[in-house]
């Protein structure tokens, strides 16, 4: 049975109970988004499954929900050949969407999807073949070929509607979640997964108190907590992205034998 998991239950970002707006969205008088564009990377070698899906999504007019005029996405189809294409295309122009050919086996594609998710958190991942995946791996849903347009985009409108924003604001912290950089009073930084996915956390738990042990569990994936070494080392170079002083730290200080707080005044 193929298990699939709601792009909102991961990745729709809150803060204080609201939704966090991006804000390179255009809007208008309402406040809400008009148009948005989203990138959708289509990956496999099946040429004639590309026209098709090409035919489908890469057209001038957005799609809207039923009802509302206010909202409408646009669709920007592009696809490559290879895994290892793809990956470079995640890093340079990351997607909204993946959409990625399975076969019959079990498992298919199941690898290139965890290295996907490990990447670009952001996206959603959907599966399309001629019949639903098996395995460990969880897609986000489930195209079925051969192609019916009204399926497909259902399916892309959906992601559309739930899709997450890449961006995390507390000023003067500025987070990227899919480029995975951070802007700070003291510059622009690349990071790694692990670090993007700590100060992600913090973020989302700003003036609140995060222990080691959950801090190890989200970000680590581990309940050992006799050696936090790789934390500390994690924790002194955010430090010294986000501090005037690290070794007298502002945001992000220590709570003693608990874990860590960022505290980041945040204007009602």
């Amino acid at each position: 049975m193929l298990l699939f998991q709601s792009i909102a239950d991961r990745f729709i970002f809150r803060y204080n109970g609201e939704r966090l707006k991006n804000p390179n969205l255009p809007v208008g008088n309402s406040g809400m988004a008009k148009t948005t564009s989203i990138r959708i990377l289509h990956v496999g070698r099946r040429s004639k499954l590309m026209e098709e899906l090409r035919a489908i999504i890469d057209t001038p007019d957005p799609i809207s929900p039923d009802g509302d005029d206010a909202l409408g996405y646009r669709l920007e189809y592009g696809a490559v050949t290879s895994q290892k294409a793809a990956l470079r295309r995640i890093r340079s122009m990351p997607p909204h969407i993946v959409l990625v050919e399975t076969e019959a086996k079990p498992n298919s594609r199941a690898r290139f999807g965890e290295m996907v998710r490990y990447r670009l958190p952001t996206a959603a991942i959907i599966a399309i073949g001629d019949a639903e995946p098996q395995g460990t791996f969880t897609f986000d849903d489930f195209i079925q070929t051969p192609l019916v347009r009204e399926q497909v985009l259902a399916v892309i409108l959906r992601i559309c509607i739930d899709c997450a924003d890449y961006h995390l604001n507390l000023d003067p912290i500025y987070l990227n979640i899919a480029t995975r950089t951070v802007k700070t009073p003291s510059g622009r930084y690349s990071m790694t997964p692990k670090q993007c996915q700590l100060l992600q956390l913090l973020m989302n738990h700003n003036g609140e108190v995060v222990s080691r042990g959950e801090i190890m569990e989200t970000v680590w994936k581990t309940g050992y907590l006799e050696d936090t070494r790789t934390l500390d080392v994690h924790i002194r170079w955010l430090r010294e992205c986000i501090e005037a002083e690290p070794s007298h730290p502002r945001y992000l200080t220590t709570v003693r034998s608990v874990g860590y707080k960022l505290s980041i005044p945040v204007d009602e």
